[in-house]
């Protein structure tokens, strides 16, 4: 595939994704707002049957998922699925500009962080980065590069080039793929994007 221009660096392209991303977000919030609840659940369901055919998530010992917030994807079954089948299922916590990876048995450990997350406590136990074999990614837009569009904190940016072992899996809705994500050099793709209609691995 060829090269971005948005893979370039410099204040002008950089002012240029700045733009570009704020309106992604706007344009894919709203459509995702106004999605049902029953539309989020039959959704979510369908992604996570994809998902399970995977084998890199059947022979994973150690999974990372999150919670889903504002009507994202919800791999809720995911994780039940994935207890029920013995794996080691953790969730991220955020600590300080990074995240930190911890072990969680079902959400009723989980609280609320400043930024209206549910996450594990800090004494939760915590996974080693190496530990990890796949991590389920949430964003606001995938592109067939396998880069994403956040919510702009950066958190995943700094988490996915620590992980050496891990498969790297964006979950999304069909319609939070686009066709270019305005990424910059320092932004980390994932290797399989996974929606409700379709499994593709990444294009690099």
């Amino acid at each position: 595939m060829s090269a971005s221009p948005f893979d370039a660096d410099g204040p002008e392209l950089a002012a240029l994704r700045a733009r570009a991303k704020t309106e992604i977000r706007r344009q894919l919030r709203s459509v995702r707002g106004v999605l049902p609840e029953t539309a989020c659940a039959e959704r979510s369901a369908r992604a996570t049957a994809h998902l399970l055919t995977l084998p890199e998530v059947m022979q994973a010992k150690t999974v990372i998922a999150y919670v889903a917030m504002r009507k994202e994807i919800d791999p809720r079954g995911l994780c039940e699925t994935l207890r029920a089948q013995g794996k080691l299922l953790g969730l991220p916590r955020v600590d300080g500009d990074t995240l930190s990876l911890h072990a969680v048995e079902d959400d009723d450990g989980l609280i609320e962080n400043d930024m209206g997350v549910l996450e594990p406590r800090e004494s939760a136990p915590r996974i080693e980065l190496a530990d990890v074999d796949v991590i389920v990614v949430p964003a606001l837009a995938l592109d067939p590069r396998g880069y994403r569009i956040g919510y702009g904190g950066g958190f995943y940016d700094h988490l996915l080039p620590l992980l050496p072992n891990a498969f790297k899996l964006g979950f999304v809705y069909d319609f939070q793929l686009i066709a270019e994500a305005p990424n910059a050099p320092h932004d980390a793709p994932v290797d399989c994007l996974v929606t409700d209609a379709r499994v593709m691995r990444a294009e690099r």
